[in-house]
């Protein structure tokens, strides 16, 4: 059995979290992708933990950041599992944990132990979702306690998660008022990626979504929609993000796919 449960945020998280999420994992064994997402998130096991079956076999760590990735890792989940989540904005958790994503590994990001060891040992003692999500909104309040006010990094991704599917990057970065340069160092150091790499991730987020609306794949509506100069372009541009070309992407169980990449509550 594999269940996955999301949890929209309420007005004194959203400052920070995009979403909660639940995984629940209990049987043999089950290998399957983990598509790149544009936003980071708190992972807390506390049962069996996944392992990475890329260039080298990971075992993943009970309590982590992950990344935005830059292409998809391939996950093993075994035995028993059950995960906590919190999607975050990666601009304001960079900020107010002052952590230096520019130079990390891909799988994930080392938190701070004084604080988060603790939380996950307060977390893994709760059995109600509900429950651990306030007592996480409490702990992660403690770090902000006036009304957040975000700056240009903040803006700048706010301003790509809206708008790349249709703006050129190069307007939207003009709509910030800041040296170039200075803008884009300071955007990688708080998300991990350039720009440019968080839009194209963006467009191949959405482009997924929109198959998911339509129930139908018309690689030229994608192409279309997308933005992309002509099919070559996307197909390249698709593979290098996910690891394969779409062809042999959307011939996959796509109901296991978007259940671990997070983009879908159910059960398998």
């Amino acid at each position: 059995m594999f269940h996955v449960a999301q949890y929209p945020t309420e007005k004194t998280q959203n400052w920070l979290v995009r979403q909660f999420e639940f995984f629940q994992f209990d049987g043999s064994s089950l290998v399957e992708m983990y598509v790149p997402r544009p936003d980071i998130s708190l992972i807390f096991h506390f049962d069996n933990t996944p392992l990475v079956l890329n260039d080298s076999k990971i075992f993943l760590n009970h309590f982590f950041g992950t990344p935005i990735i830059t292409q998809s890792l391939v996950l093993k989940l075994f035995g028993k599992m059950n995960t906590f989540v919190v999607i975050c904005k990666p601009t304001v958790l960079s900020r107010i944990l002052d952590l230096n994503l520019s130079s990390i590994p891909k799988q994930s990001i080392d938190l701070p132990y004084d604080l988060f060891n603790p939380l996950w040992n307060n977390l893994s003692k709760i059995e109600s979702i509900s429950e651990r999500i306030n007592f996480f909104t409490v702990f992660i309040n403690s770090f902000q306690q006036t009304v957040y006010c975000p700056d240009i990094i903040d803006l700048l991704y706010d301003r790509i998660i809206e708008k790349s599917i249709t703006t050129p990057l190069c307007n939207i970065i003009k709509e910030c008022p800041a040296s170039g340069r200075t803008l884009q160092r300071s955007f990688k150091k708080r998300t991990g990626v350039s720009p440019k790499t968080l839009a194209r991730i963006v467009r191949i987020d959405y482009l997924w979504a929109k198959i998911k609306e339509e129930n139908a794949i018309d690689y030229q509506n994608l192409v279309f929609d997308g933005h992309y100069f002509d099919q070559a372009h996307f197909i390249n541009d698709f593979k290098s993000i996910i690891g394969e070309p779409p062809s042999f992407f959307f011939n996959r169980n796509q109901n296991i796919l978007k259940l671990i990449s997070g983009r879908k509550s159910g059960q398998y």
